[in-house]
This record gives structure tokens, sequence and C-alpha cells, in this order.
């Protein structure tokens, strides 16, 4: 009977010492992150693809040296999709990328500011 009870009290403690550690464990994984709770991470602005330079161009995920110039290159663009029906770049590389462009107004000729 001895036999019994100690194996009882000895699972009983070791369950409440890996039960208080891993509280604690979480505790200060919460305390750590308390900080970044109920915000957003920020997000990058948005790359202009008309007044963008070719190393803003480059900084997009997957975007080549050679792709940068080429959208430099076709310059002005009014819709996002005009990389596409230009054939300035594939629909996959557009697909990476769309969340972190943009398009500005452009200044038509015989407009005036």
């Amino acid at each position: 009977m001895k036999r019994i009870a100690g194996k009882i009290v000895g699972w009983t403690v070791a369950m409440a010492i890996l039960g208080a550690s891993s509280a604690w464990i979480g505790w200060r994984e919460a305390k750590a992150g308390d900080d970044d709770r109920g915000r957003p991470s920020p997000r990058p602005p948005k790359v202009d693809l008309n007044t963008a330079s070719a190393r803003e161009l480059e900084r997009l995920p997957g975007m080549k040296p050679d792709v940068a110039e080429r959208v430099r290159r076709n310059r002005p663009y009014k819709k996002l999709d005009e990389l596409i029906a230009r054939k300035v770049m594939g629909r996959k590389e557009f697909a990476r990328i769309k969340e972190r462009i943009r398009v500005s107004p452009t200044q038509g000729p015989g407009r005036s500011p």
C-alpha cells in the first residue's frame, strides 16, 4: 500500500512541476509578444511603377534587373494589368508583386497640372 501511495505522490509531484514549468514558459512567451499583440505587422509602402527607380523595383520579390528595366521602358502605366497586357512580365511574376505595387496618375500630353 505504501508503495502505491508513493507512486501516486511521485506522479502528482512530477505533473505539478511539469505543469508549472510549462505555464511559466508560456507566460514568458506571451510577455515577449505583448508588444505585437492585436496590431498587424507594418507593411512596406507600395512601389509606384511610374516613378520607382530600378533599385526600388528590384527590391520586389522575384524582380530581376532585366524585368525591372522592362517595367521602366514601358512607362507610363494607367492600370496594373498593363504589365501583363504589354508583356512586360508573366502572370506568375505579377501575382508575386501585385500586393506591393501601385500606379500613380500620369500627366498626359496637353494636360496642365
